[in-house]
């Protein structure tokens, strides 16, 4: 399966701090970046899990404020 590789546009890189020298690289499911400067590389999550809903709301209170008196 052939590899994409895409430049990041304005990353740094964590460990040498150099400014658009990230790329994307991408086969099949499997995502990671690496650093052209340094050799940098960290596997990317491609699955995240989405935030469970409680199953009771939060409840919600309402405010009201008073009329303001004239003076």
């Amino acid at each position: 399966m052939a590899i994409k590789r895409r430049f990041i546009a304005g990353a740094k890189c964590p460990k040498c701090e150099a400014l658009d020298r990230v790329v994307m690289l991408t086969s099949g499911e499997d995502e990671w970046i690496e650093c052209v400067e340094c050799d940098y590389t960290e596997n990317r999550p491609t699955h995240i899990d989405e935030p469970q809903m409680p199953e009771v709301p939060d409840e919600v209170g309402v405010i009201q404020f008073k009329p303001r008196q004239p003076k």
